[in-house]
């Protein structure tokens, strides 16, 4: 055993031999058994001749202190333990400990509690002396604050003070509460504990770690638009002056990049992203009062160890119950967390995919808060090239082109290229991939950000020129752009709005009435809220189908609830900064104060001869028989229906081709009927 920690089971075997007697009594007076037996059994241990003529059987009778006899011959061995020894240094353990609490900035009382607990923790023979003076002693790793005072000599009411939840040991997370009086140090403490080095500079490079390698560009993040960059000279600007208390707030639905944002930021400005109680000493899922350990004592050293940027994911489980009313549930001090936020001495990322959970008081103390939305179509294709190269996957442009048309968040692209990559499947099995993970996350199938190719504005006949239309939208600068497609049913309003979106280069989110009505009062309001709200996070158009549903007249309302749900898309309508579309059969049927909310009312009708005659040809594959011209309120959506029975039925003549046209235009409302009955 190191010098200086025999000196401490020395000082600390004095300590219990004088308890409770004063500490400048000069003989300790006759101990328990006990204490007598470890005494002698640990003699060597504690630099000590071990004591001539004591039976072992005299410690094995009844509990009580040792007889004058035994006593009378553990004389030399007392004389040993109290007499004065030369000065050793402090041991690598005490440097660590000091070290430790220096950087959390400890009082003396609380550094003799940690370095006592740590000791009975990694000596088993201290641990055994506890056991010796306390009844009931837990054992292990633990000690309870009677055998605590015995050790330190300080009375056990100042102790169970400095152990109290408010406490700087417990606030920190440095010791933990095992219940009935016990205590343990943390698993961060005894890292800290273990380690090999007494070096400042490597203590701090070990409990802070290696930043993890970014694996997007800063280009990657450009959909975010100026918060990203204000992030960055916020960030640049603490870590140049030295700033304390600047705290960013990633937020957003799972896989969105929130994680690979922070290491991003950090490259971006030369720092090291320092993710703090990721994992315990033996790599297993911390505590939340490990995490507030390891973050208190990284904060510390941050700001000493050159350009560092602390990073807590899933912060959640930090703050939980912070802000709770009721003292009882609430887990640690509000107060202490609060500081422990405004006070961090390095810029510090915290991560989660619920900020309501950090609640208002947390909030405020945020410099800056970033809601990670998925990418659009431009830049999920940029950043699945920078992934498929990373991967080492080889992707042609139409590789790219489709897998970037499918709307999810980075991790699960990067997931979908990594299963690829694996099995050899190349572009499917990514695509196959993607979309799985995204079903099993709940989102649905990764959905198709923009129109089919084969959509072509020259077959939908309305009462606007429709490639104009197109041409000007992609043009406009802004983004506040509202459409009313009505009309007949298969004139192509929803497939127009889709390429709407493709010439904004942007992705699509459609809902129908199914998507958001529901029995519930208020959930069709709620759905309509979100449906607006992902659609501005993303950037996307939004394309309401039916939209007569939820778009009728108030005048006919019979029920508050159907006047509720105008009035919220009406607010919402009035207050969309991006695209959205709504398409409807029944114009007429509209609330007139709908009218207003849209830039454009385009009404689509049915094709014109020309139009029919050229979808014959592209749909059908056939040349158009003349009786073609003979029907009316043909639309794109009839022959899509025609081509698709043709196929199934093998018809491929155009007289057959055309039966089954005019049998769709039959069914149409309003279309000319044969009289029932018979005829002569």
């Amino acid at each position: 055993m190191d010098g200086y920690e025999q000196t401490m089971m020395r000082h600390y075997a004095l300590a219990a031999l004088k308890a409770p007697r004063s500490r400048e009594a000069a003989r300790p007076r006759r101990p328990d058994r006990q204490l007598a037996k470890w005494l002698v059994d640990n003699a060597l241990r504690l630099g000590c001749e071990p004591p001539d003529g004591i039976d072992p059987d005299v410690f094995d009778m009844t509990v009580g202190r040792v007889d004058r006899a035994t006593w009378a011959a553990m004389g030399p061995l007392l004389d040993q333990l109290g007499g004065t020894r030369p000065p050793v240094s402090s041991s690598p353990l005490q440097k660590r400990l000091d070290w430790l609490c220096r950087t959390l900035s400890l009082g003396a009382i609380d550094a003799e509690i940690l370095a006592l607990c740590v000791r009975v923790t990694l000596f088993r023979p201290l641990n055994g002396l506890g056991g010796a003076i306390a009844q009931n002693y837990p054992g292990h790793d633990e000690i309870n604050v009677t055998a605590m005072a015995a050790l330190t000599g300080r009375p056990a009411e100042v102790l169970r003070t400095r152990l109290r939840p408010a406490s700087p040991l417990r606030l920190l997370g440095l010791v933990d509460d095992r219940n009935g009086g016990d205590y343990a140090p943390t698993k961060t403490v005894m890292r800290i504990a273990r380690m090999t080095t007494t070096r400042e500079d490597s203590l701090r490079r070990a409990l802070l770690g290696r930043a993890p390698r970014a694996t997007l560009a800063w280009e990657d993040f450009a959909h975010l638009g100026p918060v990203r960059d204000l992030a960055e000279r916020l960030v640049g600007a603490a870590l140049r002056d030295g700033a304390t208390g600047v705290n960013i707030l990633l937020h957003g639905a799972p896989g969105t990049g929130k994680t690979e944002f922070a290491r991003t930021l950090a490259t971006r400005l030369d720092a090291s992203a320092s993710f703090v109680g990721e994992a315990d000493e033996d790599d297993g899922e911390p505590t939340r009062q490990e995490r507030i350990a390891a973050f208190a004592v990284a904060r510390a050293l941050a700001g000493r160890a050159g350009r560092i940027i602390l990073v807590m994911d899933e912060a959640d489980d930090v703050f939980a119950g912070v802000d709770e009313n009721d003292g009882a549930k609430r887990q640690g001090s509000k107060v202490f967390m609060n500081r422990l936020v405004e006070t961090t001495e390095a810029p510090t990322v915290w991560i989660t995919n619920h900020p309501e959970r950090l609640g208002p008081a947390v909030m405020r103390r945020m410099s800056l808060a970033i809601r990670l939305r998925e990418p659009g179509r431009a830049g999920r294709r940029v950043m699945l090239a920078r992934i498929a190269a990373q991967r080492k996957l080889r992707l042609e442009s139409a590789d790219l082109d489709r897998l970037c048309a499918l709307s999810a968040a980075p991790a699960i692209l990067d997931a979908g290229v990594r299963a690829a990559k694996l099995t050899g499947g190349g572009v499917s099995a990514a695509e196959l991939a993607t979309r799985s993970i995204a079903e099993a996350m709940g989102s649905g199938p990764a959905t198709v950000g923009l129109a089919a190719p084969s959509f072509d504005p020259g077959l939908s006949r309305a009462d606007i020129d429709l490639a104009h239309l197109a041409d000007r939208v992609a043009a406009c600068p802004g983004r506040a752009l509202s459409f009313c497609f009505h009309g007949l049913p298969g004139t192509g309003k929803s497939a127009y709005a889709r390429h709407l979106a493709a010439r904004l280069g942007i992705d699509v989110v459609e809902r129908r009435a199914s998507d958001l009505l529901s029995m519930w009062l208020g959930a069709t309001e709620a759905a309509i809220a979100a449906a607006f709200e992902e659609a501005a996070d993303r950037g996307a158009m939004l394309i309401l189908d039916e939209a007569d549903s939820f778009l009728r007249d108030r005048r006919g309302a019979r029920a508050r609830w159907e006047v509720s749900q105008v009035n919220e898309m009406l607010a919402r309508m009035e207050a969309a900064s991006h695209p959205f579309a709504c398409t409807t059969n029944l114009m007429d049927s509209l609330d007139p104060a709908t009218l207003r909310r849209f830039l454009f009312k385009v009404e689509f009708r049915a094709m014109d001869w020309s139009q029919a005659r050229t979808a014959f040809r592209r749909y059908l594959g056939a040349e158009p028989p003349p009786a073609l011209d003979g029907l009316d309120r043909l639309t794109p959506g009839d022959f899509a229906l025609v081509a698709r029975k043709a196929a199934l039925l093998g018809e491929r003549q155009p007289d057959g081709l055309l039966a089954l046209l005019r049998a769709e235009t039959d069914a149409k409302p309003g279309a000319a009927r044969a009289p029932i009955g018979f005829t002569r």
